[in-house]
């Protein structure tokens, strides 16, 4: 990866870490299903899910492609359980795992 795709996909990161209420989502189009988000969360918040033919159909292009390349496994965030300590945000090759802010 060049360092002008690092510098902006640290900057996202930051910007995204820095929301005070807010919730993490995963981007399934995205997500390859690696489960490396799953052995860094301290609060057993996320798990691997196996996508439906008809939720992997939902996806965008990308994502349905990724999901017969890579397979239809893909990370899941519990809310009720989840922090947003943001570990698996960091953790993700893909970064497909994003913080937003909850509109009140």
């Amino acid at each position: 990866m060049n360092k002008f795709k690092q510098s902006l996909i640290a900057q996202k990161l930051e910007q995204e870490l820095s929301i005070k209420e807010g919730i993490v989502r995963v981007d399934h189009s995205s997500c390859d299903g690696c489960e490396s988000c799953v052995s860094v969360c301290p609060q057993d918040a996320i798990e691997i899910v196996l996508l439906s033919d008809k939720e992997v159909k939902q996806l965008p292009f990308k994502g349905r492609l990724k999901a017969m390349l890579k397979g239809k496994y893909k990370a899941s965030i519990n809310e009720g359980n989840c922090t947003s300590c943001g570990k698996c945000m960091k953790q993700c090759h893909e970064f497909a795992i994003h913080k937003v802010a909850i509109s009140n």
